[in-house]
């Protein structure tokens, strides 16, 4: 059975994805873009210096809802086939996920047997489309790929501040030393389970359960507040650099403030 509807595409005009986080982020004041499909908080405010400082002095939250999910499951040796295959020789690392060459999609180990896969929305859809082809190549009955895109909410926390935010309100471990660039943890999160990927230096990215979307924003909003932190949108994360730029390749389809 299909559920391709349950899915956004980044060429579809006839719907937009909207993240659970929405409401909050316009009530911040947010100003909303159509991008690959989603209804994206391209910024704040209008002046993009204030997130940008955020980004450098403090710490800033911004929703990634919209990246791609793909949520892999196969026996451990096919497992590491198929990520060779699609990923140019890619090898899974228990605790860490690695990284496309291009820079576009994180491959992060929840199990032997399972994986994540995390990709900017423009190109998710060839991920997923490479990963069945390499399946069906490799004779491969027993792999399952399922679209979580819509399954899994994310925030991205950027800043010298992003380790002090989390430890806020989630007890895993982020010290360099204990959770280097590119470490994968899964673990609670805000008190429900949810996945922490180390993207950068001085930035967190982290996943829970769409339904908890919004309870996440506020739990971090109010957290970041008291760090002198704040809501950035995507324009001013994918400027700062450092992990998956949420939306910033992509060019604008149109205000979708309305």
């Amino acid at each position: 059975m299909s559920l391709d509807f349950t899915v956004p595409v980044a060429s579809s005009e006839e719907r937009t994805a909207r993240s659970p986080m929405e409401r909050l982020a316009r009530a911040a004041g947010a100003s909303f873009e159509r991008r690959d499909g989603w209804n994206v908080a391209a910024g704040y405010g209008g002046d993009a210096s204030v997130e940008a400082a955020r980004i450098t002095d403090t710490v800033g939250f911004c929703d990634r809802s919209a990246l791609t999910k793909l949520d892999i499951q196969a026996r451990a040796e096919v497992l590491a086939d198929l990520v060779a295959r699609v990923a140019g020789g890619l090898e899974l690392e228990p605790g860490r996920a690695s990284r496309s060459p291009d820079g576009s999609t994180w491959w992060c180990p929840i199990t032997p047997t399972r994986l994540l896969v995390l990709s900017e929305p423009r190109s998710g859809w060839d991920v997923h489309t490479a990963l069945d082809g390499a399946a069906s190549a490799a004779g491969e009955q027993l792999v399952t790929i399922a679209d979580v895109s819509c399954g899994l909410a994310a925030l991205t926390l950027a800043g010298p501040g992003a380790g002090e935010l989390l430890s806020r309100f989630c007890a895993i471990d982020v010290r360099p030393g204990v959770t280097p660039v590119a470490a994968f943890r899964p673990g609670s999160v805000a008190r429900t389970p949810g996945y922490v990927l180390r993207e950068g230096a001085d930035r967190l990215l982290i996943l829970v359960g769409w339904a908890l979307g919004a309870y996440l924003w506020e739990v971090v909003a109010d957290a970041a507040g008291h760090l002198g932190g704040g809501p950035v949108g995507t324009d001013a994360l994918a400027a700062a650099g450092g992990g998956l730029s949420a939306t910033a390749a992509g060019v604008a389809e149109g205000s979708a403030d309305a």
